[in-house]
């Protein structure tokens, strides 16, 4: 019999009522027995049900909710239903294989299953798995999307090993079906080329990162005649993508070396090296060269990676963002436009428009901004969890 979870009063405030998260110090007391990843039936103090979801009391998200349906239990219809769901919105609604090859398949609560994500690359899906119940269901999860997909393979990359410890979970296995190609995957994402090394395990996350997608798009748009500095370029995206709308003059640096590297095989992939620079440099020292040098741009895009993987490294990622702008400031020309962005879901939009505006305070700039923008939309945000929305981009321009 399936055990039972009884939640606080307070989660059945309108608010937080279908959030799919329940803390630990939500949860007054269970019946029944369970195993960590175990399905359990929720309900209020009362016993009126609240949903299906997943129990781990390992983990500091006790309960993570699946089906608010008292007649749709967790079982592998509706996991599958749930995938389906995912891919009819990529392709069906979004149609994204007419601009891309590349794309996000599932976003986990944004899809409706918690801590799954899968990332499409041409012929190969590559997941990752952060919630323990989602992760001891894959297999239904796997027949359907070889079903639906027919892909070469299929990938699992391991979470943190942080949360792997809290989460109870393994590292991430390689490949789970099929079989890896052995050359480099081609791929192009709204007629920039790309080129991508797929090894089973290592790499920056899924492999790309594809929730900029939109964004690059957008800011290549205002690139035509403009010098651009593309910071933390990775794979050159957006430097590259500028090149290709008209950008006058594009430079790129990255810390790795293996990115710079990916940047340059994007750029001659594009054939703009003509117009494109790239060369391996970190973040701080880099921006104080140009700085020094008295270097000015008119478009410059600073993608950190993620300063604060946890809520205790919000205050420090902060002052990261806080240094980073302000170099960027010195560098941008007036009217210039500045594209800078935060992936780290600790820091909120208000918190890190904060900084942005105390970086133009202490820089003496006159700033003004133009747009706020997120992940793509095959990034969803499930209404109840906006924890999910954990990209900030905004466009400034200094006047």
């Amino acid at each position: 019999m399936t055990a039972t979870a009884f939640v606080a009063a307070k989660r059945l405030r309108a608010g937080v009522r279908r959030h799919p998260w329940v803390y630990a110090d939500s949860v007054t007391r269970t019946e029944g027995s369970y195993e960590p990843g175990d399905e359990v039936v929720v309900r209020a103090p009362d016993g009126k049900f609240l949903a299906h979801g997943f129990i781990n009391d390992g983990s500091k998200l006790r309960l993570r909710l699946v089906s608010f349906e008292r007649k749709r239990p967790i079982d592998d219809e509706l996991l599958r239903e749930r995938i389906r769901d995912a891919v009819a919105l990529r392709h069906e609604v979004l149609r994204l294989p007419e601009r891309a090859n590349a794309y996000r398949l599932f976003h986990s609560e944004g899809d409706g299953l918690p801590g799954l994500i899968v990332d499409r690359y041409d012929e190969v899906l590559v997941l990752s798995v952060s919630a323990l119940g989602t992760f001891q269901r894959l297999e239904p999860i796997l027949d359907e999307l070889e079903a639906l997909l027919s892909p070469r393979a299929i990938v699992e990359r391991g979470v943190s090993e942080g949360l792997r410890a809290r989460e109870g979970l393994p590292a991430g296995r390689g490949v789970l079906r099929g079989e890896l190609p052995s050359d480099a995957l081609q791929l192009t994402i709204d007629g920039t080329r790309f080129e991508l090394e797929l090894a089973a395990e290592g790499g920056q996350k899924t492999g790309m990162f594809l929730d900029q997608r939109e964004n690059v798009r957008r800011l290549a748009e205002l690139a035509r005649g403009r010098r651009v500095l593309d910071a933390c370029c990775y794979l050159g995206a957006f430097g590259v993508a500028c090149a290709r709308a008209g950008a006058e003059r594009v430079e790129c640096f990255d810390a790795s070396e293996e990115a710079a590297a990916g940047a340059r095989r994007t750029v001659e992939l594009n054939e703009v090296g003509d117009r494109v620079e790239v060369r391996q440099a970190s973040l701080y020292p880099e921006l104080r060269r140009l700085a020094d040098a008295k270097q000015r741009y008119d478009l410059i895009v600073l993608d950190p990676p993620k300063f604060a993987p946890t809520a205790r490294d919000v205050k420090r990622a902060s002052k990261g963002y806080l240094d980073a702008n302000l170099m960027a400031l010195k560098l941008l020309a007036p009217g210039g436009l500045l594209l800078t962005c935060s992936c780290s879901g600790h820091v909120d939009s208000e918190r890190f428009e904060g900084t942005l505006r105390r970086a133009a305070t202490r820089g003496s700039a006159d700033l003004r901004v133009l747009e706020r923008w997120g992940a793509g939309p095959d990034h969803p945000v499930d209404v109840h969890c906006p924890e999910g929305r954990y990209l900030k981009a905004f466009l400034l321009q200094r006047r």
